[in-house]
């Protein structure tokens, strides 16, 4: 520690303070440079813009006395263990209270830091962006924000991340929301729940696919919603599926998602699985991957974040253990020159049938009889039961609006033709040849 750190540390000491700033004084760890510049690291822009907003002024005089120099910045480092304690022994009841006071004040900023940990690409950019704006200003734009796109791309992830950004927000998972909203129910204390999770400022809520059918909590998730709504605070909901295709939603619900922002999060682009690689490759300074191995990664077909972790965590294994990478890579490519087909949606399955029985998709589902409109329909029916998660009344709601019976109906004779059986058939080899499950 040179000589003008240790005289600017006794001076600022000695200078008149309160308990309530030498309490925010501990907080800091004051560093010098080459250049002589005073660093000021801290571990959060909350200790941060509180030092600046009570401290900063002061710090640079006294500084300046001893130094000549008023040069003072800040230096973001969360992994720097001070913590903020209210229990300090320097810091008494009354001091104590006005800190907690402060801290209640100081907590509605949002630490937009966190959003740097995120890979933003094209596929995310706009979910990202939106994100930002509802934590910095929540209730004003984009309410209610929906986010919808395929298992492993980063949804919850982002959602985990805007509730570490601010203060006043909440995460819940379906699975909660649905155990929580029937034990109240139960326990006939649902106001517990209701004034839980209608507390905060931002309430993010996760998978919300899992509500279809369920009638109460469906209803519930309107009027949380819709209070969210009426007293300016934001909702961000997630789903798997677009809003459109939640069959078996109240329309008025789907209604009110509409009126908000729908954005998607695709899956990772070449970029930044690319960006994935580098920082790993760097950890191992360079020796995981040659630049001819990063490149035919790259170009891989990747569908998730969690195809590049099980890449990455292979990769790294293989190295750790000696056993190299290059015979694992080759494989990886050797794989991904199978033809892979679109995901299994109703609407792909839907097409599919159109095409082959050359029938419009739209008499498909219409109210025609006609035995090969039936015939194409009851196929329809078949695969999209075997193929997807779809509830005989959901596949009834997206069928046109038929009801659980008739589906059921559809499969019984889907059953007993030889000619549909065949066709399905055809259909689950060709699925299977080019390697869909």
């Amino acid at each position: 520690m040179n000589q003008k750190l240790i005289d600017f540390k006794q001076k600022i000491l000695e200078e008149p303070l309160s308990k309530t700033d030498k309490y925010w004084l501990e907080q800091v760890d004051f560093r010098t440079n080459q250049e002589n510049e005073l660093n000021l690291f801290v571990n959060s822009e909350f200790v941060k813009s509180s030092i600046e907003k009570k401290l900063y002024k002061k710090i640079k005089s006294v500084y300046k006395d001893v130094s000549g120099s008023d040069d003072c910045i800040f230096v973001l480092d969360k992994k720097l263990k001070k913590e903020i304690n209210l229990k300090a022994p320097s810091v008494d009841l009354f001091e104590e209270k006005l800190i907690e006071e402060e801290l209640v004040e100081e907590k509605v900023l949002v630490d937009l830091s966190v959003f740097d940990s995120l890979l933003v690409g094209v596929s995310n950019n706009l979910a990202i962006t939106a994100a930002k704006n509802v934590v910095l200003d929540p209730g004003q734009r984009f309410n209610p924000l929906f986010v919808h796109g395929e298992p492993g791309v980063g949804k919850t992830h982002l959602l985990k991340t805007m509730e570490q950004s601010c203060v006043s927000s909440y995460y819940i998972d379906s699975e909660s929301f649905l155990e929580s909203y029937v034990s109240g129910i139960k326990n006939q204390d649902i106001d517990l729940f209701k004034n839980k999770i209608r507390s905060v400022d931002v309430l993010l809520i996760d998978d919300i696919q899992f509500f279809v059918g369920k009638k109460g909590v469906s209803e519930e998730l309107f009027h949380t919603i819709n209070y969210f709504l009426n007293n300016e605070k934001a909702v961000v909901l997630v789903s798997d599926q677009k809003p459109q295709n939640l069959l078996g939603f109240p329309e008025r619900l789907i209604s009110r998602i509409l009126n908000g922002l729908v954005t998607d999060i695709g899956k990772p682009d070449k970029k930044m699985f690319e960006e994935v690689l580098r920082v790993k490759n760097d950890s191992f300074e360079g020796s995981l991957l040659t630049k001819k191995e990063v490149v035919e990664l790259v170009n891989l077909e990747i569908n998730s974040f969690r195809d590049i972790n099980g890449i990455v965590n292979n990769l790294v294994i293989n190295k750790q253990t000696g056993v190299g990478n290059s015979e694992y890579i080759k494989s990886l490519v050797g794989e991904s020159k199978k033809n892979v087909v679109a995901y299994l949606t109703p609407d792909f399955i839907l097409d599919y049938v159109s095409e082959v029985y050359q029938i419009d998709r739209k008499l498909i589902v219409s109210k025609n009889r006609s035995s090969n409109v039936a015939e194409a329909r009851n196929l329809c029916v078949s695969l999209i039961r075997k193929h997807t998660d779809l509830s005989l009344s959901q596949i009834g709601l997206f069928l046109g609006g038929r009801s659980h019976s008739t589906i059921l109906s559809c499969l019984g004779r889907s059953k007993d033709s030889t000619l549909l059986l065949k066709e399905v058939n055809i259909f689950d080899n060709k699925i299977s040849i080019v390697g869909a499950s």
